[in-house]
């Protein structure tokens, strides 16, 4: 355990982080527009859309299509989700003894509900880390990639935004934490690293490897 850090607050995105939702969400998405007559590339949306709130995602997507979504469209997508998530959502290898060796306080700030991430942490057993230290970009007038949701992070905590390390896999998320002020850590599982690195992030391949880099 590092017990002299150059930082005092360790903040987490939850999808693409902690747990591997994205994939998850992404798959719900990219079904439910084939049922609509819409076929798009999953792997492409994947990269496009990883960290964005769903209902953004859909916002520019209709507008791309040039389509007017169905009126229970979030509702529906929110309902199979939470489905599938209950069935096959897990943490990323190593998260928790990346979690154990920290020696600072730790939190959440996602672009998902907090009752999303709530649901996830439960699934995935890692609620015990975060207690209610859960921020969420839609309880703020701009999310990601807007550095709100940091900011409130870091000021709950009254440490200064420099004190703080982020850890994301999206672009939105990268860029976020760095208008934020913060060093970014960007997790390489569904975002290239050479994006993740021009957006501002360090990026890693894996929680054993961000281990080590933050404890340098």
């Amino acid at each position: 355990m590092n017990t002299n850090p150059s930082y005092d607050l360790v903040i987490f995105d939850c999808d693409g982080v902690l747990v591997n939702s994205e994939p998850l969400a992404n798959q719900v998405y990219v079904e439910m527009l084939a049922e609509h007559g819409f076929q798009v590339n999953a792997e492409e949306y994947l990269q496009k859309y990883s960290g964005a709130a769903i209902h953004k995602r859909l916002e520019t997507t209709s507008q791309q299509l040039n389509w007017v979504p169905p009126a229970d469209f979030y509702p529906v997508f929110n309902s199979r989700l939470a489905v599938l998530t209950e069935k096959e959502l897990k943490p990323f290898p190593d998260i928790h003894a990346l979690i154990e060796s920290l020696s600072v306080p730790v939190c959440i700030a996602s672009n998902g509900s907090r009752s999303e991430v709530i649901l996830r942490l439960k699934i995935a057993r890692l609620t015990q880390y975060f207690g209610e230290a859960i921020f969420s970009g839609l309880e703020l007038p701009h999310p990601k990639p807007a550095p709100d949701v940091f900011l409130a992070a870091a000021q709950s905590f009254n440490i200064p935004p420099a004190r703080c390390i982020v850890i994301e896999d999206s672009i939105l998320g990268v860029t976020a934490g760095v208008r934020a002020g913060m060093r970014v850590y960007g997790h390489a599982a569904f975002t290239p690293v050479d994006s993740l690195r021009e957006a501002g992030a360090i990026p890693f391949a894996n929680m054993a490897e961000l281990k080590t880099l933050i404890a340098q």
